[in-house]
């Protein structure tokens, strides 16, 4: 498709706007040239709103190979239901709620492979975090913020996708309550309550594995 169309630059330049113009009001105006066909303005939209969108596939789905692929769907379906779009909510919103969909869709097919048998992710061998819980040499710094973040992912992917998604979205994506729960289309209340549920998960998880290493408490 054109308007998705890149270089080895990555997505084509924004069309610049217009003197004086606020965001919103250029990109209200994007939004009304892409819906009439206009394949500049959705390349510009896409410009606006890669960065977030592909950071937000990172996070929930975290296997650089899915990425690029869950992305690209992503802008193609923005680009198919755009005409349908009315403005009530930001278009971010809509454009994240998307791909969020998307990535929701992803990790059930992630979770029907794995019960078809293929090897599941886990977290690893008690040597493993044991080794992650002894005191840190001098140096080694680097190194161990990456093995911490290799565990904080291996926790989350033990979660139930929608609790991961929740998670992901608050925690590593900084989102407010306000910005999931219109996403998700759940009320704000019960984003809460299953953010506060799936902490409480994750900390039980990770308990559960400290627990397994010699004197574990």
């Amino acid at each position: 498709m054109d308007g998705l169309r890149r270089n080895q630059l990555g997505w084509q330049p924004t069309a610049p706007e217009a003197a004086g113009e606020s965001p919103q009001a250029s990109e209200r105006r994007l939004i009304v040239r892409a819906q009439k066909g206009d394949h500049e303005a959705f390349r510009a939209l896409v410009e606006r709103h890669q960065r977030r969108v592909f950071s937000v596939v990172a996070h929930l789905l975290r296997r650089p190979a899915d990425v690029e692929d869950i992305a690209q769907q992503v802008f193609l379906k923005a680009y198919l239901a755009l005409p349908r779009f009315d403005f009530r909510a930001a278009f971010s919103t809509w454009l994240y709620r998307i791909a969020v969909n998307e990535c929701y869709d992803q990790m059930r097919r992630q979770r029907a492979q794995k019960a078809a048998g293929d090897s599941e992710v886990t977290l690893g061998d008690p040597g493993e975090l044991e080794r992650l819980a002894e005191p840190e040499p001098r140096g080694s710094g680097i190194a161990r913020r990456a093995e911490a973040r290799q565990l904080v992912e291996a926790l989350l992917e033990r979660l139930a996708p929608d609790d991961r998604t929740l998670v992901t979205l608050r925690e590593l994506e900084g989102f407010s309550i306000e910005e999931i729960a219109k996403m998700t289309k759940l009320k704000a209340n019960t984003v809460k309550v299953r953010l506060f549920r799936a902490r409480r998960r994750l900390v039980e998880i990770h308990r559960r594995f400290f627990a397994r290493r010699p004197g574990g408490k």
